[in-house]
C-alpha cells in the first residue's frame, strides 16, 4: 500500500513537472550586436583614390590607386557611430606615365616591396556643419599617424537589382616627407616657383559601399546550388558529401570552392538563417583554417546572435592571421565601442 502511494505520488510530481516545463516561456533571443548596423565592402570600380602634387611650382601631377579594398560599419540613423577600413595597395598607383610609376614604386618613393599597403582605419567620427570628420589611425610607408578627414554622405540608394549603395567624398592635405616619401635630392631642389616635387600632396576620396540585398537566388550556378542543398537537406549532410568529394578530388577541380561556401554562407546569414551560415562558416574555417574569410563570417555571425565574446574572439582570430582585414576591424571598432 506504502508502495504504491509513493509511486502515486512521484507520478504526480512527474506529470507536474512536465506540465510546469512545457508551459515554461522559451528564452528570447539575444539582441544582435549590430542592430541598426549594416556592413558594407567598399565598391572599388565606382569609388576612387586620388592625387596631386605640385610640379615645380608650375603645374600639377594627378594619379590615382587603382587597386584597394575596404568595409564600411555604417550606422544610417546615427553615421558618428559608424567605423571604416581602407587598405590601398601601392603597387597600383598610376600617374598616365609609364617611367614615372616606376620610379614611385621604387625605393626612391612608395618602396612598394617593403610597404605593400597604405592603410585608414578609423577611431572615431563627430558632426562637422553640414558634415562629418572622421578620425582615425593612417599608416603609409611605415610611418602612423592620427589624422581626421572631413567628408560628406551622399546619401543611400537601392540600385536596380535591389542592392545597397551608399556614397562619401572627402579631401585631405598630407606633407609627404611626414611618412619619409622624400625622393632623390635633385626632386627636393627648390627652384624660382618652388620645390621640384611639391611636399603637399591633396587627396580625393569617393567612396561607394556596397550591400547585397539577400535574395530567394544567387547569381553564381555553384553557389545557387549549393545555396539550395542547404536550403532542401540542412548542413550537415552537405558537408558530408563535400568531404566525400574533397577526399578524393583535387582542389583545382572541385567546383564547390572557399569563395562558394563564403557567399553562400553570407547569403543564409543576409536571410537570418544564422544557424545554417555558422555551420558552412565552420566548414569553411575546417577546410581552410589558415585563411581569413571564415573567421570573419562566423565573428559576424556570432555579433548578429549577440554573442560578444565569442565574436571579438573570433575576430581577433581573424585579424591574427591578416591585420589588414577591413571587415573584421570594422566589426570590433562597433562591438567595442
Amino acid at each position: 500500500m506504502l508502495r504504491r502511494f509513493v509511486l502515486c505520488v512521484l507520478g504526480l510530481s512527474l506529470s507536474a513537472g512536465l506540465a510546469s516545463s512545457a508551459k515554461a516561456p522559451k528564452a528570447p533571443p539575444a539582441p544582435s550586436l549590430l542592430e541598426g548596423v549594416e556592413i558594407y565592402s567598399i565598391d572599388a570600380p565606382h569609388s576612387e583614390m586620388s592625387f596631386v602634387v605640385p610640379w615645380m611650382g608650375i603645374s600639377r601631377v594627378r594619379g590615382t590607386f587603382q587597386d584597394f579594398l575596404g568595409s564600411i560599419a555604417f550606422d544610417e540613423k546615427d553615421p558618428t557611430r559608424s567605423a571604416v577600413m581602407v587598405v590601398i595597395h601601392t603597387q597600383s598607383i598610376h600617374t598616365g606615365f609609364e617611367r614615372r610609376d616606376k620610379d614611385l614604386k621604387s625605393a626612391n618613393f612608395f618602396d612598394v616591396e617593403k610597404y605593400p599597403s597604405i592603410i585608414f582605419l578609423s577611431r572615431e567620427i563627430v558632426k562637422n556643419g553640414d558634415g562629418y570628420l572622421v578620425r582615425g589611425t593612417f599608416t603609409m610607408h611605415g610611418v602612423s599617424q592620427e589624422i581626421e578627414i572631413p567628408f560628406v554622405y551622399n546619401g543611400r540608394i537601392d540600385d536596380v537589382r535591389r542592392d545597397h549603395r551608399i556614397g562619401f567624398e572627402g579631401h585631405y592635405q598630407l606633407n609627404r616627407k611626414d611618412y619619409g616619401i622624400v625622393g632623390p635630392p635633385p626632386m627636393n631642389a627648390v627652384l624660382d616657383k618652388g620645390i621640384v616635387i611639391g611636399e603637399k600632396v591633396d587627396l580625393s576620396l569617393a567612396v561607394e559601399g556596397w550591400k547585397a540585398t539577400a535574395r530567394d537566388t544567387m547569381n553564381d550556378g555553384v553557389s545557387d546550388s549549393l545555396y539550395r542543398q542547404v536550403l532542401s537537406r540542412g548542413v550537415a549532410p552537405v558537408a558530408k558529401q563535400y568531404h566525400e568529394a574533397r577526399a578524393k578530388t583535387v582542389d583545382s577541380l572541385m567546383t564547390v570552392d572557399e569563395g562558394v561556401i563564403n557567399s553562400v554562407a553570407y547569403q543564409l546569414l543576409g536571410q537570418g538563417r544564422t544557424s545554417e551560415a555558422m555551420d558552412l562558416f565552420n566548414l569553411e574555417i575546417e577546410s581552410w583554417p589558415k585563411n581569413v574569410f571564415g573567421y570573419v563570417g562566423l565573428g559576424q555571425t556570432y555579433a548578429v546572435v549577440g554573442n560578444r565574446d565569442l565574436a571579438i574572439a573570433t575576430l581577433e582570430k581573424a585579424i591574427s592571421i591578416n591585420a589588414e582585414a577591413p571587415r573584421a576591424q570594422v566589426i570590433l571598432r562597433r562591438l567595442r565601442g
